[in-house]
């Protein structure tokens, strides 16, 4: 489907993938809860050829649906830097984070966060919209974060997240070789009894599965791609140092490394369906030069 940004609504064009839908039922394919849909329709917050309609209206091909589909004002503070814009349209905005930096702060009013650099890059482009992030990752690890830019798309968002739609792929370099070029490693994974902050392989634990692939080795590192199916905390981390080989850097499950400052973990690709135009977006980021210099 054609879509556009128009003010504060998002302007559908319906193909013959929906035509045959009911309104009602297309809410539900954007996954909208039933509050949100009450409030749509109290407020006549969209309209269809122009005009308002019942839910129960069964779309038609080439029907130009209009929806209030964004909010306003910015909930972090701006902060100035040069951020790294990897993929952009008027749904998403995906960046490239840096290491040494947090996804958002404990508050508000503190800076020095991913957030606060979002916050600035939209007021430089003029867009007055919340900062909401879909996804995390720690401190020390790069790579790409996303961050829906319309509120009514965020549902739907999440759902691909939590349901493993969203197809994340990260690079590491690890100490030693793998056992074999490509290894998948399917082990539950809980926290630790002995440290709050560590998790461990835990029959207890949450399934977790991982496939790794071998990329390139350099002396005794080695660069490998790391899939993951499950979103345990640690978990590419747990599933290494299982394996005997712990991502450098990694003080919490290795220890420091004098060829990087920092755990050696990149968030290296994210592919998903686009929910209105239906294409594969595949969205990839090089590796950080700190990473890249060990197995040059």
């Amino acid at each position: 489907m054609h879509y556009h940004k128009e003010k504060n609504h998002l302007v559908i064009e319906i193909d013959e993938r929906i035509q045959g839908m009911t309104l009602l039922e297309f809410f539900h394919y954007l996954h909208l809860s039933k509050k949100t849909i009450h409030l749509l329709r109290q407020n006549k917050d969209y309209t269809l050829n122009n005009t308002y309609v019942d839910y129960q209206t069964i779309l038609k091909d080439k029907d130009i649906l209009s929806i209030k589909a964004y909010e306003q004002g910015r909930d972090f503070i701006e902060e100035e830097s040069s951020l790294d814009i990897i993929y952009e349209d008027d749904l998403l905005c995906v960046v490239n984070k840096p290491s040494n930096l947090i996804i958002h702060p404990d508050d508000k009013s503190k800076m020095n966060t991913l957030c606060n650099y979002v916050s600035y890059y939209y007021q430089q482009t003029h867009q007055d919209l919340p900062i909401r992030y879909l996804h995390r990752l720690d401190r020390d690890t790069t790579g790409l974060v996303m961050f829906c830019k319309c509120a009514l798309l965020q549902p739907y968002f999440d759902y691909m997240i939590a349901s493993k739609k969203i197809k994340k792929t990260y690079l590491a370099i690890i100490q030693g070789h793998l056992p074999k070029r490509e290894i998948t490693i399917d082990l539950p994974i809980g926290q630790d009894r002995h440290s709050k902050n560590k998790m461990c392989i835990s029959k207890t634990g949450k399934d977790a599965l991982t496939h790794f692939k071998e990329i390139k080795t350099k002396g005794n590192y080695t660069l490998v791609k790391c899939q993951i199916e499950t979103g345990r905390k640690h978990q590419i981390r747990v599933h290494l140092n299982h394996l005997h080989h712990p991502i450098i850097g990694d003080t919490l499950y290795g220890k420091t490394s004098s060829m990087i400052k920092r755990m050696a973990l990149h968030a290296y690709c994210l592919e998903f369906i686009h929910p209105l135009t239906y294409q594969t977006i595949k969205i990839e980021c090089l590796l950080p030069f700190d990473m890249e210099k060990i197995i040059r």
